[in-house]
This record gives structure tokens, sequence and C-alpha cells, in this order.
């Protein structure tokens, strides 16, 4: 593109000048920049000329991109502000699209005021030199890490009359009191300091200041990640971390509108470019496999579309933000936020147009960003309260009592909390203070007859009798503990903790308490960490017809759901004012949303909820789970930690505790809150017994007996006949079991784990196999295919990402050896990793423990025991653990434990050397012929998937004898406790062994 035609230090004229926009090239055009270290979003990148009539000859620019910014606000205060925000536009834009251009334009509604701003050498100076000054106290405060130091900030600036006018000042003092012990006089503020942090105690600054530094560390971790798009060139990046970060050399076959969905977003569909490359300073030409088979991204997976030149030498990073909709063999298909810049496209960027797209996981930043926003404003800025629409208040005096109590003692009695600028004193009360949860006693049959009786004389139909009818019947069917935690959820007042152990029926329990509270008039906030677990509850409640509204992308959500999303809500009934969405937006008794949705939906600026149910709420760290509290009047956690933990990534911050769950926090402090789930409808006896004696101390019961004696019965076709031999694996699948322990030790040295990692540099990824357990692994899963277990009621899971690839591959070599062209089974089972795999069941779950060495080294993944126990509570009739009985046991009290229960119920087995091919050989032994394939021939294999008419594997309801003797169905199979002394506050067993050791 041409020059601006003016030298940057040279001041151009002004007077009578003209801007001509000839066309938009994007908006919300996001660009970073590695030149100058910047971020920003212009409002529109715009083509168009600059005229100076002063100039000679009406002096007239050449065509160039320029930002424009439109401003609703006066720029009597703030003009300097907005000035330089456009300057840095424009060096954005010139780094971007290889121009020189210092021109950018202004725009100031109303009354609608263009302003052309020039970008002087000056002001450009001044501008990075505040970068760099900003830069390099950011920088100190990284270099502490995980010290105990003050972290180091730019110092305050001590001018009373510049911070009082400043909208970041709360935010200033809040940082300068709590992590820099800040005062009236160090803060240059005098009294307004005190002022503005009297209603925070020490707790309150401790617990702001340990957050805010486990936040930071954490996103050290995500930086660390982000540099490396644009210090590593994308084939060599793919190539180091084996397809688990990046995905290069893409070419984009199709861009084309996103369905179903307003605004900018595009479906862009790519396959491998197959040009050929040689990347500057290497003589390795590359080239990358076309299959992305292999590659490490899942579906709707966050990830930044970028592209580079063929030669390595030019990246334009962040074209656009976008999820992964489809990964096929061949074709990657994302939804981009925004269009792609036509500029982009023409060639007429920084990477010409010889160029490839390729695709990075993004970071977290977003969400720490988040979670950093939702911390301030526990300790500062206006109370939710302030906000009242959409909440039955009224209805609940006790509360209001209590509210108002509190958010005066919070204020320090000035009374009007309303105005404060206090932060959200009743949840700061509760959740760093830990102050006691109150409860109203009720009786859930009571309420709900009660509600009857008040709608009586308005229920000309007999509709509300009836509901309330329904909900009574469906009371009656719950357990105890299913009935005590939908009571103890109505009679909360702040607060309730329900603790749904594995398989007891938690989403189902939750569903129906949102039911009753619907019923009663009240409105509720549906939410989790992930749009699935949202998603699970939501699809409950569609069975009742329960209206609702689900926040959220349509394309983000299931399938069944999306026609409750807003735009397409306002699509099916035509809904096109402001204020008819308004309305409906406020209106909803049911809204469903990710915790990260509540920041950014202006919905939540609109009503509040009466309560706020978060599911799998023990994954999720506390800051990010605040938001959503901030919204209801009472809340309601419902997880299990003793399951895994909210995912962190920094190992610093986890041994720090930013893995600590506000469920755990609560729960502890206050067990009465919390109404446990203990009847489980999922394993047998012995997956359940095993489950007790290592985590849950006998508390867990089958909720059946039916549930109890539930074991698998593979059928064989040639049933009768190997049934003479009895070799060892039809006795592993056949013996009434619901647990067996394979030992691999005596399989000789092929056993041991394969350690390597696969390296560019300094940096690297390890990876953790054992070949030896994929093949008995595989090797067992075709025999339960073979005998007619359903292929979806198979499961594989593994610790190690890298044992998970492995065993997939061999299980399709399996389908494709006994089935030319593969078998349509290997698609129908489940491989994946422990950490995925929590909240799923299976009838069938095997699991590769993988490590094998002679040092006994486990590892961290596997001494973590809430791991271990998501592992061994995903099957409901068969569990089959493979691993080294000499490794594990003794690397781990856990698995030292677990060998103890093993041996003395008689759950193991030591497979012998030649185990790999007597599992072939009885796969072959029990293979039925199968018709001829007319294009293939006859080739022997298993009978189709379809064909499982000899096996069910159960899925077993509750039974509905209500609160039956059901404990006496089931004989107690537990021994005698590993340790006398019964652990506080059900303390995992294994915790008390650490302690002892």
């Amino acid at each position: 593109m041409a020059g601006s035609g003016t030298p940057l230090n040279e001041i151009p004229p002004k007077n009578g000048s003209k801007a001509r926009v000839t066309r938009i090239l994007s908006t919300e055009e996001m660009m970073w920049s590695i030149k100058w270290g910047l971020k920003g979003a212009t409002d529109a990148s715009v083509e168009g000329t600059i005229v100076n009539p002063g100039g000679k000859n009406g002096e007239r620019t050449g065509s160039v991109v320029l930002p424009l910014e439109l401003k609703t606000g006066s720029k009597k205060y703030a003009g300097v502000e907005h000035q330089g925000q456009v300057i840095l536009y424009t060096l954005l834009l010139n780094e971007r699209y290889r121009q020189r251009c210092q021109d950018g334009l202004l725009i100031y509604v109303p009354p609608i005021e263009t302003n052309r701003i020039t970008a002087m050498a000056t002001h450009v100076r001044g501008l990075i030199m505040t970068r760099n000054n900003f830069a390099s106290a950011i920088a100190k405060v990284k270099s502490i890490g995980g010290s105990t130091s003050a972290q180091v900030f730019p110092p305050m600036i001590r001018n009373r009359r510049e911070c009082e006018r400043c909208f970041q000042v709360d935010e200033c003092v809040l940082h300068h009191a709590a992590t820099e012990n800040g005062t009236e006089d160090s803060s240059g503020l005098g009294e307004l300091f005190t002022l503005m942090t009297k209603h925070l105690g020490e707790a309150d600054l401790n617990y702001f200041k340990h957050w805010n530094h486990l936040i930071d560390l954490e996103q050290q971790h995500a930086e660390k990640n982000l540099r490396a798009l644009w210090l590593q060139v994308g084939w060599k990046r793919e190539k180091a971390q084996e397809g688990s970060t990046c995905i290069a050399s893409l070419k984009m076959v199709s861009d084309s509108p996103a369905l179903s969905e307003s605004g900018a977003k595009r479906t862009l569909r790519f396959v491998r470019d197959r040009r050929k490359r040689r990347d500057t300073g290497d003589s390795e030409v590359h080239s990358q496999p076309t299959s992305f088979a292999d590659v490490r991204f899942r579906v709707d997976e966050r990830v930044i579309l970028s592209a580079e030149s063929l030669d390595g030498k030019n990246l334009l990073v962040h074209v656009s933000r976008a999820t992964v909709r489809k990964i096929e063999h061949g074709l990657i298909t994302i939804e981009s936020r925004q269009s792609i810049p036509l500029i982009v496209k023409s060639g007429q960027s920084v990477v010409g147009k010889e160029y490839t797209w390729r695709l990075d996981k993004d970071s977290i930043m977003s969400g720490l960003r988040r979670a950093k926003e939702n911390l301030v404003q526990l300790f500062i800025g206006p109370p939710p309260e302030v906000v009242s629409a959409g909440t039955a208040l009224v209805n609940r005096p006790e509360l209001q009592v209590r509210m108002d109590s509190m958010v005066s003692a919070g204020n320090n009695g000035n009374g009007d909390h309303k105005v404060s600028g206090t932060g959200d004193t009743r949840r700061r009360n509760l959740i760093v203070h830990l102050a006691r949860p109150h409860f109203k006693p009720c009786r859930v049959t009571d309420v709900i007859t009660q509600r009857c009786r008040d709608c009586a004389k308005d229920d000309h139909d007999g509709s509300v009798a009836a509901h309330g009818q329904s909900l009574l019947d469906a009371f009656y069917e719950l357990n105890i503990d299913q009935q005590r935690a939908v009571q103890r959820v109505l009679s909360s007042l702040d607060y309730a903790l329900v603790l749904g152990m594995p398989g007891t029926g938690k989403t189902a329990t939750i569903a129906y308490t949102v039911r009753v509270l619907l019923f009663l008039g009240f409105s509720v906030l549906v939410t989790s960490y992930t749009h699935s677990a949202v998603d699970n509850l939501l699809l409950k409640l569609l069975d009742y017809k329960t209206p609702m509204l689900r926040i959220g992308n349509a394309a983000q959500v299931h399938p069944m759901i999306a026609d409750f999303t807003l735009d397409r809500q306002a699509e099916l009934e035509g809904i096109s004012s402001v204020r008819t969405m308004e309305a409906k937006m406020v209106n909803a008794q049911l809204v469903g949303c990710t915790c990260l949705s509540v920041n950014s939906h202006v919905l939540f600026a609109k009503r509040r909820f009466d309560f706020c149910i978060v599911d799998e709420a023990t994954q999720i760290t506390q800051p990010i789970v605040l938001s959503a509290l901030r919204c209801a009047d009472t809340f309601v956690l419902v997880g299990d930690h003793y399951q895994l933990p909210p995912l962190v990534a920094n190992a610093q911050a986890r041994k720090e505790g930013m893995d600590v769950s506000l469920f755990r926090r609560l729960a502890e402090a206050h067990p009465e809150a919390t109404q446990q789930l203990s009847y489980q409808y999922r394993m047998n006896r012995d997956i359940m017994l095993l489950a007790n004696r290592l985590v849950y101390g006998d508390k867990l019961k089958c909720g059946s007996f039916k549930v109890a004696s539930n074991h698998l019965k593979p059928r064989w076709q040639r049933q009768d006949t190997i049934a003479q031999k009895s070799v060892w694996p039809m006795r592993v699948l056949t013996n009434n079991q619901g647990v067996m322990f394979l030992d691999t030790d005596a399989m000789g040295e092929a056993t041991s784990e394969r350690s390597s990692t696969t390296q560019l540099g300094s940096s690297g990824r390890r990876r953790m196999e054992n070949v030896v357990e994929a093949q008995v692994i595989a090797g067992f899963v075709e025999l339960l295919v073979l005998g007619s277990v359903p292929p979806d009621e198979i499961a594989v899971i593994s610790p190690f990402r890298s044992q998970v690839a492995l065993i997939h591959q061999h299980l399709t070599a399996v389908a494709a050896f006994r089935r030319a062209g593969g078998s349509d089974w290997i698609h129908s089972i489940e491989v994946s990793t422990i950490d995925k795999y929590q909240g799923k069941d299976k009838g069938v779950v095997l699991v590769s423990f993988v490590r094998c060495n002679e040092e006994k080294h486990v590892g961290e993944l596997l001494t973590d025991w809430r791991r271990i126990n998501v592992a061994l509570t995903r099957a409901k009739q068969k569990l089959l653990l493979v691993g080294s009985e000499s490794t594990l046991s003794g690397g781990s009290a856990l698995f030292h434990v677990l060998s103890g229960v093993i041996k003395e119920q008689q759950w193991g087995l030591k497979l012998p050397r030649d185990a790999v091919e007597t599992l072939r050989q009885f796969a072959v032994s029990v293979a039925a012929p199968i018709e001829p394939d007319p294009e293939q021939g006859t080739t022997p294999g298993p009978r189709s998937s379809r064909a499982t008419d000899n096996v069910k594997v159960s899925i077993l309801q509750r039974s509905t004898g209500g609160n039956g003797d059901i404990e006496s169905l089931v004989p107690n199979v537990s021994s005698v406790p590993l340790c006398s002394r019964r652990p506080a506050q059900m303390k995992p067993i294994s915790r008390d062994i650490f302690g002892e050791m």
C-alpha cells in the first residue's frame, strides 16, 4: 500500500482536511503486535484517503488502512487518552499491513464530530516509553514467581486530585492496601484511603492477596505457552508438541457464514497445505502429514487463527479467535468469531501472497482475567443487591432481615448499601470470614401443599394442583438422602452444599429440586464451568417440558437445548425490538449458562435470581465461581471434593492451594451445611467396596439388591466348547467378581514403561507408554465385543494421553484384522484419560496404569488419590485394572492399600508371560464366522456389534419403593477398616495413611 506522504516528525496541515472512506475492511479487529509488544482492537479498520486542501495541489494521500474509533463520552476530560489510543492503533495497523501511515479517525457521537489524529514522533515516543515502564513493572511481578515477597507494582502517583477522577482508583487502592501494606501516607490520598478501605479487615486483605498471587502464578504458565505462538514457526511447534498445541501448514478451502448465527461469525474449513517450504535458517524441508487423526485438539476447543509466510520470516498473529467444530481425517472445521479481513486474503498483509494458516490452542488468559475481575468485585465496587429485578424476596422475609443486617454491618452502619463501594458484603462474610450459614426449617411436602392451596382460587383448570401432586409423587420416590438434600436447599437462607458421591443420582436430585423451586415461584440460575455440565442438568428438566433460557452460542450447547438460546428464541418468536428481548431475559424463571458467561452477558446487569445452583462445583476455582454467586440471594454448590479438583496448570499454585474449591472450603468449615448422597445406583458391591475402603470410609451404599448383584455375563458363540478349556481370560470375564487386577510383573522386561521426550531445542514433552498393557487391554476389549457386550458400554481409561493414543492404535489394528476395512464397533468404544472421564460411567471399564520400573516410581498423576478415585468408580459391572503390582504398591501408599484389598478379596491374577498370545488365540477360538461380504469376500471376524441379544448391560434405575430398608437387602461386605480411628469430616482413609508415614 502507498505511504502517508508525510514524515512521522513533520506536522501535517489540518485546516480543511477531509477523510474519504472507501470501504470497511473489518470491525473489532483484534491485533497482536510482536514488534511493539501491544494488543488492541479497533472499532473498525477502514480503507480510505486523507485530502489536505491546504497542501500543494490539494495534497491527497494514497489509499491506506485507517483505524476508526467511536466514542460516546465527552472529549473534555478523556480527549488525550482517546487520541493516544488511536495513535497506538495506527502503529498496529502499519505493522500488520506493511504500510507507513500516521493518521487515524476519532469520532464522537452524538453529535457526530470527526477528528483526524496524527501520530507525531514525540507522541509515539511517549506512549512507547509508558508501555515499557508498565511492562518492566509487570516483569518484576512475574520474576518474583512463587516467593513470598510482596509484589512490585509501579508506585502510586500520590496526587489526590488526579486519583479521585481516575476510574481505576478503587482497584489501585485495593492492591496497594492488600499487596503492599499501603497506608494513608504511602498512597498520598490521606483520609480518602481509609474511607475507601475501612470496610476491609485483615482477613479480607489476606484473602485478596492470596488469590491474586495464585492467579498471577497461573497466568505465568499460560503466558509461557502463549509466547511460543510467535517464537516458534508453526510446523516446528506442532512437531515439538506432537500436535497438542498447534496445527500448522493449513490451507483454507472454504469460508462461509456460520449457520443459524447472526453477526460476523464464519465457518472456515482447512486441509493440509502441500506446498514445499524451506524456513529461513533451517535446512530441513518439512512435510506435514495429511491426516488430522493424531492431533490433540478437541471439538469445542478454543483456538487462535494466525497466518505465516511460506519462508517462515513473517507471522500475522491472531487473525481471529475461533472454536473447533469438527475434526475429520483430512479436514478440520472451525467457527471464527469474525470475518477474515479482506486485506489478508488479497495478500497485502505482512505475510504477503504466499502464506499458510495455523491454529494454536487459546490459553486460559481470558478466564484468568475474569477471575481477577470477580476477586476485585468481592471487596470493592457497588454491591450486587443494587439490582433487584427477577427475585421473589418478598416471599422470604427471614432472608430479607438477614440481608439488611449483614449489609449494614459490612458497611459499618452507614445504612445505604446501594450506593456504597463496599463490594459483595454478604458473599464476603460467608466465603472469606466463613460466617455460619442459616437455615429456616421446612418440610418439602408442606411447602408444595401450601403452594397448591395459595393458588387454588385462580387454578380454574386444576393444572397447579396436578403439578403439585406430580411433585409430591416424585418426592416419595426419592431415597432418604435425596429427600434431605431437597429439604436442605429449600430451607437454606445463605447457601447449601450437596455432596454427590459417585452414582448417587446427583443430577436427578438437583433437577427435581429445581422443579420444586420453580413451582414455588422462585427464579433459578443453573451454572457450571463447562457447557456439557450445564446441559446435562437442563436435559433432565427438558423431560418435564420446563421453560428455560440458555445463555450461550447455539453451536456450543447440546442440540436439544439449542432452541432455548436467546438468538434462537428471538428467531422462533419473531422478536425484533430490544425492549421485548430485555423483557424476555428479565422474566425468564430458569436460566442456564457457564460461570464465565456471567461476566460478559448483559442479562446479569439487568436482574438477579433467588437461587444459583452450581453443578460440578468442586471442579471450579474459587474466583471463577464468584461471579455466578453474586447474582443470587442463595447459592447451592453440588459436587464431590473426593474426586478431581479444579484444573490448575502451575505446580506452585497447586502447592499453595489454588485447587481448593469453594465447596471444599465451606464443607470443611461448616460440615452441617452439607447433605451427602450415599445410596449409589451404579457400581456392584465389589466395585463399591473398593471405593469405600480407599476413599469413602464405608459411606457408600448400594441403592438396591439389583445394583449390588449386577455382574457382567458375556456370551460367546462357542460357549459350550470353550467352557471345557477353562482358560484364564474366560475366568477373568465370567467369575462374577466385579473387580480384577491383572498384574503384569510376571510377563518379563517387555512390560516396562516406555518413556521418551520429543523435543526441539530445550523444550519438549514427555511421553509415557506401556506397550504390553495396551496389547492386553486390546485383547480383552476384543473378547468383550465377541462376547456380545455392547461396544458403547465399554470404556478404556489411563492417566497418560500418550497411552490413550497407543491403546487406540492397538484397538484400531484389532478391528482391522478381524474385518477388512475396519469394524464399526471401534468407533463406539470410548478411550480417554481419567481426567476427562469424570461424571461418566460404562458397564465395563478397563484401566491402564502404565508405570512399571525397578525404581518403583509412579509419578505425580498416580499419587493423586482423587484421580484414582475417579478411575475406580466409573464401572457398573466390571472393573479391570491392568498394571505392575510391584511398582504401584511400592511407589504409592494409596496403591499399597489397593493391593491389600485386592489380595484380601482374591481379585488378583498374575498374567503369564504369554498372556498376549493367549488372548489372541482365545479370540480366534470364540470368533464366530460371519456372513460373506459380496464386495470383500469371506473374512472371519466377530459378529456385528448390534447382535447383543445374549448380553444385557443394565442401565439401572432406582427402586421405586421409597425409603424402605435398602441396607437390609445388601449384605455389608466391607471388612474391618484399615485404621481404627475414623477420619473426621469423611476424610479418605488414604489421607490417614499419608499422615502416619
